[in-house]
């Protein structure tokens, strides 16, 4: 067997032990073992043209490079993750109002004056939520509805 035949068995459980300690969930032993000898072959190659030194270990300097791509890997994947994982659109700031450039001046009239009506019969609790609302931040489901009923109910019966 040639040298670099007897270093990629030897690896093996070296590879075995990394995938024990570092999981990377979407892959498979065979996924391992090929990054192990891409990695090994690597540091191989670069060896023969960068030392002649016989004191240097190609086992644990396999071993350490080996880890240290798992944890990279590991890394990149959980950040692909939350990146799939996060919302789909950007969290509104408090500056939001529910008036734009785009509404025409009659439209601006009747926000406001529906605005007007709406913030003189709701209690400070409900104004409270109502603003929550209209800044774009959480709140109770709950009151949500019970807040939303109330306008409609006050919309149908005064305009």
């Amino acid at each position: 067997m040639d040298k670099i035949e007897v270093i990629l068995v030897n690896i093996k459980p070296i590879i075995i032990n990394a995938r024990k300690r570092i999981n990377i969930p979407s892959w498979e032993i065979e996924d391992y073992l090929q990054e192990g000898m891409i990695i090994a072959i690597q540091i191989y190659n670069s060896c023969l043209i960068k030392t002649q030194k016989e004191d240097f270990n190609f086992y644990v300097y396999f071993k350490v490079r080996y880890s240290h791509f798992l944890i990279d890997t590991y890394r990149k994947t959980m950040a692909e993750k939350r990146k799939w994982d996060s919302l789909d659109y950007i969290p509104i700031s408090n500056d939001f109002e529910l008036t734009d450039k785009t509404q025409t001046i009659e439209e601006n009239v009747i926000y406001n004056a529906l605005y007007m009506n709406i913030k003189n019969f709701l209690t400070a609790e409900e104004m409270r939520t109502f603003n929550a609302l209209k800044n774009g931040e959480k709140v109770d489901r709950n009151k949500k509805f019970r807040l939303k009923q109330k306008i409609i109910k006050y919309i149908k019966l005064n305009w």
